[in-house]
């Protein structure tokens, strides 16, 4: 029969609660009501991690590197879709940033990009808001 010293039990103690605190975080951040996605917050984030290389807003005059696509481009791509915006922000290419941004934060970059979509480019990256309290369905492909 294997012996444990103290420390080494107090060890896989301290490592048990750690791992049921962290269980118990993402079941209740599961379950917590998210707001609807908001342009607002979303050219915060772009503000934060995106304005070093792409110009984000169409009354800047902002120096990015060339051939880095503007917000506005981006967002009127044709066939542009939120769940392409969504793969990108989740799997980054070099040199953009891995930023680790929850699907809300995602959703709000969205409904910043969608602000800057022109009509003719086609339909709202984001469902818009429906009357009422209700927030939008936002599908998800996972």
């Amino acid at each position: 029969m294997i012996s444990m010293t103290d420390a080494h039990r107090a060890t896989w103690i301290l490592v048990g609660v750690m791992l049921a605190s962290a269980c118990a975080k993402m079941a209740f951040a599961a379950d917590a009501p998210q707001s609807p996605p908001d342009m607002t917050r979303g050219k915060a984030i772009a503000e934060r991690w995106c304005v070093s290389c792409h110009v984000i807003a169409s009354d800047s005059n902002a120096t990015v590197p060339a051939g880095v696509p503007t917000f506005r481009a981006i967002a009127n791509r044709k066939g542009q879709t939120a769940d392409n915006i969504r793969h990108v922000l989740m799997m980054p290419h070099v040199p953009m940033p891995d930023m680790q941004l929850t699907r809300g934060e995602m959703d709000d970059l969205i409904a910043y990009m969608d602000s800057l979509r022109d009509a003719k480019s086609g339909p709202a990256l984001l469902p818009k808001p429906q009357k009422g309290n209700q927030k939008p369905a936002i599908p998800y492909n996972t």
